[in-house]
């Protein structure tokens, strides 16, 4: 999968997190796993997103949630 796939899907999931009554961080773990990617790869990515600024995460990138930005790439 490319790479910009797997920010759209990472995106998605965070949306997807939204609907939640309260939304939490989203664990990097939970991510890895549903997009079958490793640990380094998806912590990685969510660090570049972090400095797009699409996602909001920690230092490693191991909790995320998405940014107002994100949501407006994730609906063009």
């Amino acid at each position: 999968m490319s790479i910009l796939a797997n920010k759209q899907q990472i995106l998605e999931i965070l949306v997807e997190n939204l609907k939640n009554p309260q939304p939490q961080v989203v664990p990097s773990q939970h991510i890895a796993n549903k997009l079958k990617m490793s640990m380094k790869d998806t912590c990685q990515l969510i660090k570049i997103m972090h400095q797009m600024g699409v996602v909001e995460s920690d230092i490693d990138g191991q909790q995320s949630l998405i940014t107002r930005e994100g949501l407006l790439a994730v609906n063009q």
